[in-house]
């Protein structure tokens, strides 16, 4: 069902390709998981998880030497095309959740904290605040999936070098 989401995005997943791609029924998929909101949060769940394993495979834990080159090591696998679709269903989850759906709002919520200690374990060794500087990075790292987005690449790279130019 990941899969099928990752391919299809969430606005079409409805439940019985849900089912088709799980190899069940719709009813199965509700008797198991109670409802199709809850179905969503823990499919979520685990496409989070499964970006986390791609990220630390590609930067295992260790505390970098700087900031800048956190966030370049970062950008290299968020924008290749091996995360592509997490990032196409991010964005989708992120606009549903400013449309005020608050299923989407609280599941994006806790995607974004496991995200933040992630890159908080990353930091160099002298950041005085680890969680701070990755609430900040996150942030950068999420405007730079609009501008990438928008088509609009050049903004996102003269941002960040305004933004750690000494790092």
């Amino acid at each position: 069902m990941a899969a099928h989401v990752l391919d299809h995005g969430l606005t079409s997943a409805s439940l019985r390709p849900l089912a088709k791609a799980a190899g069940t029924s719709d009813r199965m998929l509700i008797y198991h998981f109670g409802s199709k909101d809850r179905l969503v949060a823990e499919l979520l769940v685990t496409i989070a998880a499964d970006l986390t394993v791609k990220l630390d495979a590609a930067l295992p834990l260790r505390q970098t030497s700087d900031k800048k080159m956190l966030l370049n090591e970062v950008l290299a696998v968020v924008r290749s095309p091996v995360v592509a679709a997490y990032i196409r269903l991010w964005r989708e989850v992120v606009a549903t959740a400013a449309l005020g759906e608050q299923a989407h709002r609280e599941m994006a919520a806790g995607i974004i904290e496991g995200y933040v200690a992630w890159l908080a374990d990353r930091m160099p060794a002298d950041e005085p605040d680890p969680r701070g500087a990755a609430m900040a990075m996150l942030t950068v790292i999420e405007g730079i999936h609009v501008m990438d987005a928008a088509g609009l690449p050049q903004i996102a790279d003269v941002a960040i070098e305004a933004l750690y130019p000494f790092d």
